[in-house]
């Protein structure tokens, strides 16, 4: 039988930002990017119904295979290892269930390394910030330093919309409501409709998973509100995309104006391994809104925009402009940075200290 709580307690201790529980095999933690095995006794798939069954929360208690097929997704406290997100599944029969760690205390942007430019962003007051990568990417800490950022100076109403909540926030200037699909509220169209008649500055949107949501989170855009969001895509061009994709060819045109005119900002980011192998930083590409941005997404010009990107006007940078600098800072090594980069032959010859014709670095 494995311990499940001493399981948590060790992840914890060994810094991992993830559990991977599956019926018929041993534990897996995620540490600095890596798979470590927790241990060689396997998990029975019984006993890891019967802990997903005491972990979740009351509205999901209902037949475990059914709602698995579903996906399960819910937020855990252990009162000695902490917070976690979970997701529960079933694969090939059997259960399997994959724990995100969460910190109990927010950091903030200091903390996390991240560019100033960040806190310009978040102090913005107007307008939609997205905030992109992979799963995994440390989109929720990044959004989480903003907030609390935002509480820090601002007298605001900040609502946030989330599935499920992962930071909780203690309340300093601003007054916070979090609102958890599923427990608080049946949909994100229906706490975000809720979320527009009680008054707020500031909106976090957990994800932009569909067209009602996005469209939801434009128009409060584009009456003023401080919109932030996420969006699981790669690059800020890739973003666009991504949501013109989304868009119905009969309200194109409004929407795409509503996106190029409301845009604060995109901020994505993959993490990247530390050269001294204790940990990892985040890699930032930020683009920024303006007339300029405006022009090149309203006409589709999606590769100029990511060369204006790297012009640094206002904070903005791109991928490789930031790998280069934190190669240079010897915080990443050099073959990290090829891994990471958007354009490998040109970081590389940044690398060698020669300018690339072409690119901004």
């Amino acid at each position: 039988m494995i311990d499940f709580k001493a399981l948590f307690r060790q992840a914890i201790e060994a810094k991992a930002s993830d559990i991977h529980l599956q019926g018929g095999h041993a534990p897996i933690l995620r540490v600095h990017g890596g798979l470590v095995r927790a241990g060689k006794e396997a998990v029975g798939s019984d006993e890891l119904k019967q802990q997903i069954m005491q972990m979740l929360p009351p509205h999901m208690t209902g037949d475990f295979r059914q709602e698995a097929a579903k996906g399960l997704d819910f937020s855990f406290t252990d009162d000695v290892a902490g917070r976690f997100r979970c997701s529960a599944f079933n694969t090939l029969g059997a259960p399997g269930m994959t724990m995100r760690s969460i910190r109990t205390q927010i950091p903030s942007i200091q903390d996390l390394h991240l560019p100033m430019a960040i806190m310009d962003i978040a102090l913005a007051q107007r307008g939609l910030t997205l905030v992109t990568g992979t799963t995994g990417s440390g989109k929720s800490t990044t959004l989480a330093a903003m907030i609390d950022l935002i509480n820090t100076n601002d007298y605001v109403k900040v609502i946030t919309v989330e599935d499920p909540i992962e930071y909780t926030n203690t309340e300093k200037r601003a007054l916070i409501s979090q609102i958890e699909v599923g427990s608080d509220s049946a949909s994100f169209d229906q706490a975000l409709r809720q979320a527009l008649r009680q008054d707020p500055d500031v909106i976090l949107i957990g994800e932009l998973r569909d067209i009602e949501t996005l469209r939801m989170a434009l128009r409060a855009a584009d009456t003023g509100h401080q919109v932030f969001a996420t969006v699981h895509s790669a690059r800020a061009a890739q973003t666009i995309e991504r949501i013109i994709a989304m868009f119905p060819a009969a309200e194109h045109k409004v929407l795409l104006s509503q996106l190029a005119q409301s845009l604060e900002a995109i901020i994505s980011q993959r993490l990247i391994p530390t050269r001294d192998g204790k940990g990892r930083r985040a890699a930032i590409e930020i683009l920024r809104g303006g007339p300029v941005t405006e022009k090149y997404v309203l006409e589709g010009k999606l590769a100029e925009l990511t060369e204006y990107l790297q012009s640094g006007e206002s904070g903005m940078q791109s991928f490789d402009q930031h790998l280069l600098q934190m190669v240079n800072d010897r915080i990443i090594t050099g073959k990290e940075a090829l891994k990471n980069a958007s354009r490998p032959e040109a970081l590389a010859t940044a690398m060698r200290g020669i300018r690339y014709v072409g690119s901004a670095m």
